[in-house]
């Protein structure tokens, strides 16, 4: 992020000097005044640091979960927007926008079903796998051995004696 924030400054700054028409500043409303001035300023800068903060939301997000995630997020944004539009705004509801609609459901659920079966079947077999070893008698993490009964006296200790020792007695 410390790398493609500063190229992106760079090229928004290049690109809005270059392409925004100018010649029209002077007659805009938002820049007559002290008043305008500010209020377009802390505009300009409130949507500066929101657009910062999504692309460091997105950045932390694909170092914690992985690219497909945030895909799949981005895509239910995009239906939530098209609800918003057609709720909020009164956009028309045209086949296309519920046909789309329905692909994103279909879609984010098949990949919601994928991934919650695909963890149901490694915790099975992690299940499984920790069964067998305690039915065999292999030490597991702990060190300690897996039969139920073979070193069930050293799980526990009396803090009483703890405390005994502690103090040197």
């Amino acid at each position: 992020m410390s790398y493609v924030a500063p190229i992106m400054a760079l090229v928004t700054a290049l690109l809005c000097l270059l392409l925004d028409p100018w010649h029209e500043f002077k007659r805009n409303n938002y820049f007559n005044n002290l008043w305008h001035v500010t209020w377009s300023l802390l505009l300009m800068l409130s949507g500066g640091a929101l657009a910062f903060f999504m692309v460091l939301t997105e950045f932390v997000l694909v170092s914690v979960t992985s690219a497909a995630n945030v895909q799949i997020e981005g895509v239910v944004k995009e239906a939530v927007t098209i609800l918003v539009a057609i709720f909020y705004f009164h956009d028309e509801f045209t086949w296309l926008r519920g046909f789309g609609l329905f692909t994103i459901l279909v879609g984010v659920s098949l990949f919601n079903w994928y991934k919650f079966a695909n963890i149901l079947v490694v915790s099975f077999n992690l299940f499984c796998e920790r069964y067998q070893k305690l039915q065999a008698g292999h030490p597991n993490e702990d060190g300690m051995l897996g039969s139920p009964d073979a070193n069930a006296s050293a799980k526990y200790v009396i803090l009483e004696e703890i405390d005994d020792l502690d103090e040197g007695t």
